[in-house]
């Protein structure tokens, strides 16, 4: 009978413990919102029906993720082939892309810095003599209110260059989206796991964990058949 007691307890143990990332999980997909877990859950099923099939054949899902994870810890870039055209021009075109990164409204090339002049977000900017790109991102707030950042680029431009060219580059140039559904949406799922913790805080201070993650997920030996870690995969290494 004790023994009975003591596996129905351990048993009701691992049921809370699922019951709890199943709410987590579902506190990721509700702060994302419903078309941009569509998008997602679009992307991963793409990524593993079509990649890794044509890359891994002879592989099963699980294992095909964990090759690839390998291969771009391994730093073998130029085998990686690229993601459907289908897939691609589904997250270019989707809210999801500007939930994680931002993008500039505008930008423009000053001649030098006599020509610039601290916005409204209070930053100031190094002098410079020589032409460079400065750049605006619009931020709309939850109450509906509209904020700019201003950036600047001080990057070698020509007196001969293309500024078309140079203008169209920088309003194409993604950074991360620090204030976007995916960075909250990751931070609900923070206590999932040490390796989520992790994940989250080095996400917030670098931004960018491409090609590190991969590295970080082999070592840590993380759980790939979870519907989880296999969107973390996905958009964090992929997009």
């Amino acid at each position: 009978m004790k023994i009975i007691k003591i596996l129905t307890l351990f048993v009701l143990i691992i049921s809370c413990a699922d019951r709890k990332s199943e709410n987590k999980i579902s506190e990721f997909d509700k702060v994302l919102g419903k078309e941009n877990i569509a998008t997602l859950d679009f992307l991963v099923s793409d990524f593993e029906n079509d990649y890794l099939k044509r890359q891994y054949p002879n592989l099963d899902t699980e294992n095909a993720y964990r090759q690839f994870l390998t291969e771009i810890r391994d730093r073998k870039f130029k085998n990686l082939k690229k993601v459907s055209q289908k897939a691609n021009e589904k997250f270019e075109s989707s809210d999801l892309r500007l939930e994680m990164y931002k993008f500039p409204d505008s930008a423009w090339i000053l001649l030098n810095s006599s020509f610039d002049k601290i916005e409204s977000d209070s930053l100031r900017f190094l002098e410079s003599p020589v032409p460079y790109v400065k750049s605006r991102h619009k931020y709309i707030n939850p109450d509906g209110t509209t904020e700019y950042t201003y950036s600047r680029n001080y990057l070698e431009i020509r007196p001969n260059a293309d500024f078309d060219s140079i203008i169209n580059r920088e309003l194409n140039s993604a950074e991360i989206n620090y204030i976007g559904k995916y960075m909250r949406a990751l931070e609900t799922i923070k206590d999932k796991s040490e390796f989520h913790s992790e994940f989250y805080e080095k996400k917030r201070a670098l931004g960018f964990l491409y090609p590190m993650l991969a590295d970080v997920m082999l070592l840590e030996n993380i759980d790939l058949n979870d519907k989880l870690n296999r969107r973390i995969i996905v958009l964090e290494l992929v997009y």
